[in-house]
């Protein structure tokens, strides 16, 4: 099989009768550095269904992040579309986008990014708040959120008071927080070590099978990977296998 249907395969090898939440369709992210084109994504056809979870594998360089930042629209391709629901999201008002990312999309990466002088129930609250929900409507959920990945305890502790596989377990309950449709992750696990990487990793297998979101996930470690359902190998620019 070439290249071409291989990348091809990124978006027809999934059940036709399931929603398709996320497609691309010939993707192509090009640099200009020092007067000299750096094409990154050179054509990427992919898509997945709504309550998905697919890991995106690769060597770095490959393109892996670039197409995340794009899907998430914190950076803009240069040719080819996105589409989210069935919408071109070129084609989103200013309004839409801020949607987008408020909303539709939970973002987590592999640093928390965590307010240090905000609680861990703060924290979490942050995107409820930031989408005008009721003060008691965003404690609630993000009391339901932290104890579901397992902080029931650990509500009014500050990020330096917790370790690092707690603070990302806070991170993705922020990422959740608004009820996404999908949720981007970038090197979740990267930062952590191998027990609270396993941790991670079967965490959200189960938020996946619990709340029925999308995650792409961005990863090199290999048990999440073969955690995801679906393993997609990007290869210079281009998707090279589906597992």
């Amino acid at each position: 099989m070439n290249n071409e249907q291989l990348n091809n395969g990124a978006s027809r090898g999934i059940d036709e009768m399931d929603s398709i939440l996320l497609e691309t369709r010939d993707l192509r992210r090009v640099f200009s550095e020092t007067g000299e084109n750096l094409e990154i994504l050179k054509g990427v056809n992919f898509s997945m269904n709504a309550g998905e979870l697919v890991a995106l594998t690769g060597s770095s360089g490959s393109g892996k992040s670039t197409f995340l930042n794009l899907v998430g629209m914190l950076d803009t391709p240069t040719s080819g579309e996105i589409l989210f629901k069935g919408r071109e999201l070129s084609k989103f008002s200013g309004h839409e986008r801020d949607m987008y990312h408020r909303v539709q999309v939970g973002f987590v990466f592999q640093f928390h990014h965590l307010l240090s002088e905000f609680s861990a129930l703060e924290n979490v609250c942050v995107p409820g708040r930031i989408l005008g929900t009721s003060e008691r409507e965003c404690r609630e959920r993000a009391e339901m959120l932290l104890e579901t990945v397992g902080l029931k305890d650990r509500l009014k502790h500050l990020p330096r008071e917790l370790s690092g596989g707690e603070r990302q377990r806070i991170a993705i309950a922020r990422a959740l927080m608004n009820k996404p449709d999908l949720v981007l992750a970038d090197e979740p696990s990267g930062n952590l070590d191998e027990a609270n990487s396993a941790k991670l990793n079967e965490l959200i297998g189960e938020l996946n099978e619990k709340f029925n979101q999308a995650f792409l996930i961005v990863t090199h470690d290999e048990a999440l990977a073969n955690f995801a359902k679906r393993r997609v190998v990007m290869h210079n620019g281009l998707i090279q296998s589906i597992v």
